[in-house]
């Protein structure tokens, strides 16, 4: 028997068309757990019911694509469109291409291209006409995820921001906690205590805050903040809502909460995180909100996924790449880091490692997914001056001869001198 190599996605998919093959599921909540259409769950059932697992592996794997654009004819062009045809667009130049060349190309993939080359910048889109989203089928397909900055204890204590959880199929608050702020931190410890309680859905919809979404040069949207890595490791999507009315129903939980749970709140003398937290948990709230507000989903499965053989303790940290230096150590947020003698692999000088950071503060070096055995050193002290001191320092005493006007002063006296003039200075 042969080695069947599938990615995460896959085998994903495989639980879930493991679950219709058996009857668990149907093809609609399928199609909904995947983000397929009915017509391709029945496909990949097929395939699944005549290969197996290798029916779910895709068939392109490894193959260049047929409709690739000939590098040779696309090398002709981006050099027309640097000096002959300069000035061309992408449209107007696939026009030319066809008609003086015969190279025929897509004014889209032609433009893509000009764009790589830096020879042609996007323009602003139309408005587009939008329409209401339905709501998924079944909870935990969708968990619309945001954090609520306000005055929540009406003075009684610092400010603060609560991270809502609601499942976009029932409008059911699935988790609420308190935090300092909307930092990875807080959002990131957050979600590992959802995900215990809960599972894995399959996507969170958030918006463009910093946590979620690197949107300083990152044209490509190939950057990937820490909260998106991690939920990348735990097979979670991570969907962008482009205005609030397209996630409307956290931002009108998010209104709700800050008119009845503050009120809640005063009514038990609330006036710090740590008691808001506890209340939450230990309180009927979230299920008296739910019972008012929440909606019967069009399914009654729960798409939530199981956390076991995922370790959210290593999972839930921040990653920072860093370069092994000539004696072995690396350097992160000031503090020095020494790479132990004996390890599992190789380490080498100039080899990059990730230094990860939990949730707890606790540190670990990785490379190749490999726990690294290190310890760390103590940072040098550093005597600072201020300026003046600095410069005085530095500054070369005058000798005799620079002060011929004295006569026959020693250089001590000259220095003196020198030290009761420096004091009139301005600096």
């Amino acid at each position: 028997m042969g080695i069947l190599v599938m990615s995460k996605k896959e085998r994903e998919q495989l639980k879930v068309i493991g679950r219709l093959d058996a009857g668990e599921i149907t093809q609609e909540a399928a199609a909904e757990m995947l983000n397929w259409t009915d017509r391709w769950v029945r496909e990949k059932l097929r395939r699944y019911r005549a290969e197996g697992d290798a029916g779910l592996v895709h068939k392109n794997r490894g193959k260049a694509s047929q409709r690739r654009w000939d590098p040779r004819e696309q090398s002709i062009a981006i050099e027309l469109l640097k000096s002959e045809w300069r000035g061309f667009g992408p449209t107007f130049a696939s026009e030319k291409l066809a008609e003086l060349k015969g190279i025929k190309v897509s004014d889209e993939t032609l433009r893509k291209a000009m764009m790589a080359n830096g020879l042609w910048r996007p323009g602003k889109k139309k408005q587009k006409h939008r329409k209401r989203r339905e709501r998924k089928l079944m909870q935990g397909v969708l968990v619309q995820l945001d954090g609520s900055p306000h005055d929540w204890f009406e003075g009684r204590g610092p400010r603060c921001t609560l991270l809502v959880f609601i499942d976009d199929a029932t409008s059911k608050i699935l988790w609420l906690e308190f935090v300092e702020s909307e930092s990875f931190k807080g959002v990131a410890g957050a979600t590992k205590k959802y995900m215990k309680v809960h599972g894995r859905p399959v996507s969170f919809y958030v918006d463009y805050g910093s946590v979620f979404s690197v949107n300083l040069n990152n044209p490509e949207r190939d950057k990937k903040t820490q909260f998106e890595m991690v939920m990348k490791d735990l097979s979670v999507d991570i969907s962008h809502a482009r205005s609030p009315q397209a996630k409307g129903r956290v931002e009108r939980a998010n209104k709700t909460m800050q008119d009845r749970l503050v009120k809640e709140m005063r009514l038990v003398g609330i006036s710090s995180i740590d008691q808001a937290n506890d209340y939450l948990r230990n309180s009927d709230f979230i299920a008296n909100h739910n019972a008012k507000f929440a909606v019967p989903p069009a399914q009654k499965q729960d798409a939530h996924r199981s956390i076991s053989g995922y370790d959210l303790d290593n999972i839930f940290c921040t990653r920072e790449t860093r370069v092994v230096t000539n004696d072995f150590t690396v350097q992160y947020n000031r503090r020095v880091l020494q790479i132990e003698k004996s390890q599992a692999v190789v380490v080498r000088p100039k080899n990059k490692v990730v230094v990860c950071e939990s949730l707890d503060g606790e540190l670990a070096i990785r490379i190749r997914n490999t726990n690294l055995n290190f310890k760390e050193l103590p940072m040098r002290k550093q005597n600072k001056l201020s300026p003046v001191e600095y410069v005085n320092l530095h500054r070369a005493e005058p000798a005799a001869s620079s002060f011929p006007f004295l006569g026959n002063l020693e250089d001590s006296q000259c220095r003196d001198v020198s030290r009761e003039k420096r004091k009139f200075s301005c600096w």
